[in-house]
């Protein structure tokens, strides 16, 4: 009796034990099944997974994007209406009759030098004029002594020859003043020299003062410009060149009116590309007579706009794979397949596919970092 109680005490435990064991397996099964299975690039969500509701798929279409040439600018000066006035002759600036900011017309008189060397021209002008008149008086003398049988025809040729030569140094000193600005026919000599704008414009740049000597003939007393007229400088991208035609419409947004938007047209598009940018200068012309457009104002100019399908997927779904971009694509209940794609640009929420995924492939939008 003793022996058979023994033996059953020994053998209850071992079977309390194995069922323990058979419980503790069946509770391991039941908390795999709701894991995420992996298998290869093929990723499958139990039903029971917490994550499986919170799954969402959209299918991967076509969407109308709109494409733009774009292209960073500056604002230029239209160089045939800018004119840095520089001194024509070295000289002690005497007076200035205009200050930055003024309206000037062609002709108006900006300032004047005490140029030396304008008063030597006028003095040559009056030496070789009174030489002309008296080369004229002696060859009409000689032509009226010939006349008489005084004189002969060497005489006369002689007198045209130094008339003609009298008459040519006179041109040429007369054609200075007038380079220098001055018309002797209408100012009396001895005036100073007057500097007068070359065209009609306003004043936007002024480096010198009454007083001063100048004597380099390449740096500028005042800079005079049109800016009724501008032209906007765009750096175009080589890809994007054959796109862009002159006549062309175009549309600016300047830093300093970031909520405006401008109106002009292409004037020239460079015939070659800048070797170090691989870009080509496209030059637009805006109207200024506001003159709110400033020279060296930077600008963004928009020369095509067009329309067109793209594959699309929201952003959302992209997932990073270490060097690559990824999609979790629907390849069956739960079940979901890895891709590398190619992206293009973003367009709101949606990002343009160039590669991987094909139209009305269902692809995960939400979580899919998760799956990884």
């Amino acid at each position: 009796m003793y022996r058979y109680t023994s033996s059953a005490a020994l053998v209850l435990p071992a079977i309390l034990l194995l069922s323990g064991c058979d419980g503790l397996h069946k509770g391991a099964s039941a908390s795999d099944s709701s894991a995420i299975v992996h298998d290869g690039s093929r990723v499958t969500v139990p039903t029971n997974n917490p994550l499986s509701s919170r799954l969402q798929v959209q299918a991967a279409e076509l969407t109308t994007v709109q494409r733009q040439v774009a292209a960073p600018a500056s604002v230029e000066a239209d160089p045939a209406r800018y004119a840095r006035i520089l001194p024509p002759l070295s000289g002690h600036i005497l007076q200035l009759f205009v200050r930055p900011g003024d309206s000037v017309k062609k002709g108006q008189e900006l300032l004047i030098i005490d140029a030396p060397d304008f008063v030597g021209a006028q003095a040559d002008y009056s030496r070789s004029r009174s030489v002309l008149s008296q080369a004229e008086h002696a060859l009409t003398r000689q032509q009226d002594l010939a006349a008489h049988g005084i004189v002969g025809q060497r005489d006369i040729d002689q007198a045209k020859t130094d008339r003609e030569s009298a008459l040519s140094d006179f041109n040429r000193a007369k054609d200075r003043l007038r380079l220098l600005g001055m018309d002797p026919d209408k100012t009396e000599l001895g005036a100073p020299l007057i500097v007068r704008s070359p065209l009609s414009g306003k004043v936007i740049e002024v480096s010198t003062a009454a007083g001063e000597f100048r004597n380099d003939p390449n740096a500028p007393l005042m800079t005079v410009a049109d800016l009724s007229t501008v032209w906007v400088t765009a750096n175009v991208q080589e890809k994007d060149i054959h796109y862009v035609h002159n006549g062309d419409p175009a549309a600016a947004t300047f830093a300093a009116y970031p909520n405006e938007t401008f109106r002009g047209r292409v004037l020239f598009v460079a015939d070659v590309l800048d070797p170090d940018t691989r870009t080509a200068k496209v030059r637009v012309a805006f109207n200024n007579e506001d003159g709110r457009l400033r020279p060296a104002m930077f600008a963004t100019v928009v020369l095509k706009t067009w329309d067109t399908k793209e594959l699309t997927v929201p952003t959302s779904a992209l997932v990073m794979a270490g060097n690559h971009i990824t999609v979790f694509v629907q390849v069956g209940p739960n079940t979901f397949e890895q891709r590398a794609v190619q992206t293009g640009e973003q367009q709101g929420d949606r990002t343009i596919i160039k590669g991987g995924i094909q139209v009305g492939d269902k692809v995960l939008i939400r979580e899919g970092a998760l799956l990884q």
